[in-house]
């Protein structure tokens, strides 16, 4: 293969050498030869280390090339299987820490908000992590004191013992099949609060979209009214995030269950905040022993995800046992991090993927970004 840098380097090399013989032609004398062999060393030498220098520099550009059509190789395939295995796909955002590796967006636009269900739990649980922070909230706290309803109307005895942190875990005790509705009233605590206690408080999941709601309630008042300006100060405007859906209802409050609209990026960002444990450059948006202990294990979950549950996040390993925890919405709306790989993983899913989120995470995702080099060029960062 014809190389034009190693041609000049080549002709460069040939002129030294006939200007060197030149010179040493020039100064030889019949007794003076030991000078003369020294001279030609030292100038053989130089021709050499020309030589190697030559000789080396189009392998290390070849190795570079290599790399950089490895990387887009690896990164069209991962789109190409995407779109042939997974149709209903319609937003990835894959980023080692702040670098975005890869994004795919199937014929819509990077700046589409798309509804992310019940990934507005773990959106929730970052907030109350927050109301926490500054004192206006306690894990410890139990029903009576967070919720005026229960001091003031008959309620299950059992219900007092409930604390914000079954609430968080799902593990209220609450009647999984009961439900009280209220005539006018669609989001109210009264209700929720009037449930029947099946189980002891802490002692049973179950996935309770109610208890969400009702968390997103306690936060409302906790904060003194304003949960969206809240929500916007606190989080989304630390985080840059300025294109995203979460209407309040007629009362005032957030739907706790579901609701929040993102984009691919803006949703990657929620992922990043919390694999920076709660940092976003220099502020702290949330405290780190908030971040890890709403991500860890605290009890086994069950439907619909059949995963361990933190505060409102998911947590299970991949399956070459590397730790991961995420948010999840139905149709397989996935916010995912990778903590062990610096990496985070979000989706927007117009339906469910075929063969589970963990399939596709297993056996496309990760292998492929192992596939990718450990300094690849970012598409852009996160946190611009």
């Amino acid at each position: 293969m014809h190389c034009p840098r190693f041609s000049q380097l080549f002709h460069l090399t040939e002129a030294i050498i006939l200007a060197g013989l030149t010179q040493l032609g020039n100064r030889y004398e019949p007794n003076g030869g030991g000078t003369a062999m020294g001279s030609a060393r030292s100038f053989m030498a130089a021709i050499g280390i020309s030589l190697f220098i030559a000789a080396g520099f189009p392998a290390r550009q070849t190795t570079a090339q290599q790399a950089t059509a490895s990387t887009a190789e690896t990164l069209a395939k991962l789109s190409a299987t995407i779109a042939g295995q997974y149709p209903s796909a319609r937003a990835l955002v894959l980023a080692r820490g702040n670098c975005i590796l890869h994004e795919y967006y199937a014929n819509n636009s990077p700046d589409v908000q798309w509804p992310v269900h019940s990934v507005t739990k773990s959106v929730l649980s970052i907030l109350v992590g927050i109301a926490m922070d500054k004192g206006l909230l306690r894990l410890d706290q139990k029903l009576p004191e967070l919720v005026a309803e229960a001091r003031e109307r008959a309620i299950d005895p059992r219900a007092a013992d409930i604390t914000l942190r079954d609430l968080l875990t799902m593990s209220s005790g609450f009647d999984p099949h009961e439900t009280i509705e209220v005539p006018g009233v669609w989001n109210s605590s009264v209700w929720m609060i009037r449930r029947t206690v099946k189980y002891t408080p802490g002692t049973h999941f179950y996935y309770d979209n109610q208890g969400t709601n009702l968390i997103a309630i306690i936060l409302r008042r906790a904060v003194g009214g304003n949960i969206a300006e809240f929500a916007k100060n606190e989080l989304f405007a630390a985080l840059q995030i300025d294109r995203y859906q979460w209407a309040v209802d007629g009362d005032g409050n957030l739907p706790g269950d579901s609701g929040l609209l993102l984009t691919g990026r803006d949703m990657a960002k929620i992922g990043l905040l919390y694999l920076q444990r709660g940092r976003w450059r220099e502020r702290q948006v949330v405290s780190e022993a908030y971040v890890l202990d709403s991500t860890r294990k605290h009890n086994d979950g069950g439907e619909p995800v059949h995963a361990g549950y933190g505060y409102l996040w998911w947590t299970r390993p991949t399956r070459d046992g590397s730790p991961a925890y995420f948010a999840s919405g139905s149709q397989s709306q996935l916010i995912v991090n990778f903590p062990d790989r610096n990496l985070v993983m979000a989706l927007a899913s117009g339906s469910s993927l075929p063969g589970g989120a963990a399939k596709f995470i297993n056996e496309v995702v990760l292998p492929a970004e192992a596939a990718l080099p450990a300094g690849p060029a970012c598409v852009a960062r996160l946190d611009q």
